[in-house]
């Protein structure tokens, strides 16, 4: 009985490795999901509950099957929509293009786009869809549809692309000229407005550092503008707008053009970086040049004028005055020669009655 000892050892750790194995193998057959019908009622609980726009349909377009989102998005129950076509479910003016769509399904197995569908209220909805076709084991074939509602973001992008071209319109009918100008630096839009002040097309700007860069471009004294001071420039360094900034630029023609120029800094949503500088200005070439005719005119006026200044020295009797050269002369000769004034004579009414006294006494 010793001398087989080891092979009962040996026997019970087989059976015991057996039984590890198949404690192993039952632990994962319960983790595993098992292929029961409670796995379909499964799926279909989890259709029903979803928040997507799922449904089921014939190829001849009649309704299957739709969940309960569907039906409710549009202002139904299920039942109310199984065995209706889907062409009585489409907005007016579209029904005709369901014809197009089952073609297309049956010929590709697969089909996705937009379509108008309308409430029972009346209102119109707008969805994306995506369909696939089965080719079902026990039933002919059909099309499972998922969908989801895209009207408010399709009325959202109206919006903005019909505030976009109102802005475009404003910004295009301005006198002012309006140049968009990227986080590195280059043009990326103008208006007709910047071309005619420019004297460039809109080709020639776009692309290319604002007003051809600082090369040629003045300060308001017409000393060379360091590109440092350039106002796009500036806005973009330190994100601050910039007021009114006068500055001279050449024309492709030769002729200098004086510009007034405001930037704002556009930044990036969230504020954290910049995504561009936009930059308007007008010309004022007629308005420096009058304003320094303006000047000029004012600085001969000025050197033309005589004033009388000082202590002036006056005979107390006669009313002669001393002049530089310490000759007297007569007080309406002395204020004529320095100063603008001109003298009319008369009598006042004292001096007036004084010498008819004088004349009476002599008569």
């Amino acid at each position: 009985m010793d001398g087989r000892r080891p092979e009962i050892d040996a026997l019970v750790a087989e059976v015991r490795r057996l039984r590890a194995r198949v404690a192993e193998l039952e632990a994962a057959a319960r983790a595993r999901p098992a292929d029961t019908p409670a796995q379909p009622r499964l799926y279909r609980e989890l259709v029903e509950i979803s928040q997507g726009l799922i449904c089921k349909h014939a190829l001849d377009g009649t309704l299957l099957y739709t969940n309960r989102a569907s039906a409710r998005e549009l202002g139904f129950e299920p039942h109310e929509l199984v065995g209706r076509n889907l062409r009585e479910g489409l907005a007016p003016g579209v029904g005709h293009l369901l014809d197009a769509y089952l073609v297309r399904i049956r010929r590709h197995g697969t089909d996705h786009g937009l379509m108008r569908l309308r409430t029972r209220s009346g209102d119109e909805r707008v969805w994306f869809y995506r369909n696939q076709l089965v080719a079902g084991e026990s039933e002919p074939p059909y099309v499972v549809g998922h969908a989801i509602d895209v009207t408010d973001r399709i009325r959202a992008e109206a919006q903005l692309r019909e505030s976009d071209e109102r802005a475009r319109a404003i910004i295009a009918a301005l006198e002012e000229g309006i140049l968009l100008v990227t986080a590195d630096g280059t043009t990326a839009g103008c208006n007709r407005s910047a071309e005619r002040i420019l004297g460039r097309p809109a080709s020639e700007l776009v692309g290319q550092p604002p007003l051809g860069g600082t090369s040629g471009v003045v300060r308001d004294d017409a000393t060379p503008m360091p590109a440092d001071e350039h106002p796009v420039g500036v806005t973009l360094r330190t994100g601050r707008p910039c007021s009114r900034i006068v500055m001279g630029i050449h024309r492709p023609d030769g002729a200098r053009v004086w510009l007034e120029m405001n930037t704002q800094p556009l930044p990036e949503p969230g504020g954290e970086r910049l995504d561009g500088v936009v930059a308007s200005f007008t010309d004022v070439t007629a308005r420096r040049q009058w304003e320094q005719e303006r000047d000029a005119a004012l600085a001969d006026a000025i050197a033309k004028l005589k004033v009388l200044r000082g202590l002036l020295p006056i005979c107390a009797s006669c009313k002669k005055i001393r002049t530089s050269s310490g000759s007297w002369q007569q007080l309406e000769r002395y204020i004529r020669e320095h100063s603008e004034a001109e003298f009319t004579h008369g009598l006042c009414p004292d001096c007036e009655q004084r010498l008819q006294a004088a004349e009476a006494r002599r008569g």
